[in-house]
Parts: C-alpha cells; sequence; structure tokens
C-alpha cells in the first residue's frame, strides 16, 4: 500500500476499547452511537495535525501575554451519510470551527462486483483550505474515490478520508486513484466478504447507527 496511513490502534490504547465496543454484536444502537462520537474525537484530535495554524497571541487573566494558535484555513468535515452522522459529530466536537458537509451515496451490486452511485452533494461550490471525508467504513473504496474526486473537483487544498475501519482492498483502490490522501483510522481489517462487508469489521455501521 502506498499512501500515507494512521492506524490510532497501533500507538493508542483507548482506540482499541472504542472499537471493542463498536465490534461487538450485542452493543445496542444507543452505545454503538456514542462509541462512533468517541471514534470521531480521536480521529478529529490526530487530523489536526494535518491543518495549517497560526500563531495568535493572547492575554491571560494575570496580564501576561501567550502565544498560542487558531486555525489557519477553512476546514469542512463531510459526512458519507448515514452511519457518519455520530461521527462527523465526534470530529467537529474535536474541531468545532469546521464547517460540515454532506454526500450521500448507494451501493449498487451488480453480480460479483458494486458500484457507488452517489445521489446527494451538499457541499459549497468552491472549498478551500482543508476537507475532511468521514466515511466510517473504507470497504471496497468506491464511496471514498467518488467523495474526494467532488471535493478536489471543488478546490480543496487537501483532502483527507476519515474511518473507523478500513479494509485493505479499499486502501489500495483508493491509493491507486488519489495517492495523495492520507487515511486516519482506527484499525485495518484483511478482507471482504463476498457481501463486501469488512472482516471481521463490525456489520452494517448504517443499520447499527441509525437503530434499525
Amino acid at each position: 500500500m502506498g499512501g500515507k496511513l494512521e492506524v490510532l490502534g497501533d500507538s493508542l490504547p483507548l482506540a482499541r476499547y472504542i472499537l471493542r465496543r463498536l465490534r461487538d454484536k450485542s452493543t445496542g444502537y444507543v452505545e454503538f452511537r456514542s462509541s462512533l462520537r468517541a471514534a470521531g474525537l480521536l480521529l478529529g484530535a490526530y487530523i489536526s495535525r494535518e491543518l495549517e495554524w497560526r500563531d495568535v497571541e493572547v492575554t491571560t487573566p494575570l496580564e501576561a501575554k501567550a502565544v498560542e494558535l487558531e486555525p489557519g484555513e477553512d476546514l469542512h468535515v463531510v459526512g458519507v451519510l448515514g452511519a457518519s452522522i455520530p461521527l462527523v459529530e465526534g470530529i467537529v466536537e474535536a474541531l468545532p470551527f469546521a464547517r460540515i458537509g454532506l454526500i450521500a451515496a448507494r451501493r449498487v451490486e451488480e453480480g460479483e462486483n458494486v458500484r457507488v452511485e452517489v445521489y446527494y452533494v451538499r457541499l459549497p461550490e468552491k472549498l478551500d483550505g482543508l476537507t475532511v471525508i468521514a466515511d466510517p467504513m473504507l470497504a471496497t473504496g468506491g464511496t471514498a474515490v467518488a467523495s474526494v474526486d467532488i471535493a478536489k473537483a471543488r478546490g480543496a487544498r487537501k483532502v483527507i478520508v476519515a474511518s473507523v475501519i478500513a479494509a485493505r482492498q479499499g486502501l489500495e483502490r483508493l491509493w491507486a486513484v488519489h495517492p495523495d490522501v492520507p487515511v486516519y483510522t482506527l484499525a485495518v481489517d484483511p478482507e471482504l466478504n463476498k457481501k463486501f462487508f469488512i472482516v471481521p469489521g463490525l456489520g452494517d455501521a448504517g443499520d447499527r447507527a441509525l437503530g434499525d
């Protein structure tokens, strides 16, 4: 695999704890959603390193000066509906200055293949700065590729994909088209099953998050 990959679960025990709750089939939708938000909070904190920042001087209550940071560019967090809703909430909790966009896509299975059909986009015509595509399950990579295509076509300076779990096949497909796009994820799983779900994965994230 070729692109930049940050796997939070490799170095952060808290990420593995969140994954334990998300992977467990006995986890109900309330805890599943809260765990997705927690995953988003971690991802947002790590992704903050990709932003451009500028120094700003502040005066403390002791009338002393301190130099800290504030964002130096626009940030858009784009959720791929529908499991991304709590994930986006977590990312934006970490990065509250972010603007929010939405992309809706459906998987169309055609025999042994699957393609992605984007049917709704809620984004500015012109994107500046950093765009984060929040796609909880980077499985085949089709949705990620289509979403990055849209963000780049609208002028994003840099695009990042944030997922909870990524499959190796999806990463390879994404980087075959967009080798410059970093991926931040909690875990990388080895394969897809015949229905194109990540294995071991966590099942259908959309159904589990929405309570279906």
